[in-house]
């Protein structure tokens, strides 16, 4: 599996997610700019751009930090976001770590 594909889907699932909060709640503009985020971030993951990869990891582990909080505070539904954010961390930094390797290795 490639690098990244994993949290691209996982970004795109979590942008439908908001559109369909932004659809049952009154906070549109809102909603609706953070799944606009999540959708500008899977184009930007796609292309393997090195600003958007480092903007998704930023975004998500904030996110990640924030539904871990929720979480603590007996907010159950944080704990799917949370398991999904940290997955996408986790896919994130396995492709820096394998594109800094392999500039290592050209190094050497």
């Amino acid at each position: 599996m490639q690098k990244l594909r994993l949290s691209m889907y996982l970004l795109f699932l979590q942008g439908i997610f908001l559109l369909y909060f932004a659809y049952k709640s009154g906070y549109y503009t809102v909603y609706v700019i953070f799944a606009i985020l999540n959708f500008t971030l899977v184009f930007g993951l796609g292309r393997k751009n090195k600003t958007a990869v480092k903007t998704a990891l930023v975004y998500k582990g904030i996110d990640l930090f924030l539904s871990m909080l929720y979480l603590i505070a007996g907010d159950i539904f944080s704990g799917i976001s949370a398991a999904i954010d940290l997955a996408i961390v986790h896919d994130i930094i396995g492709y820096i770590q394998e594109v800094t390797s392999v500039d290592e290795n050209e190094e050497a």
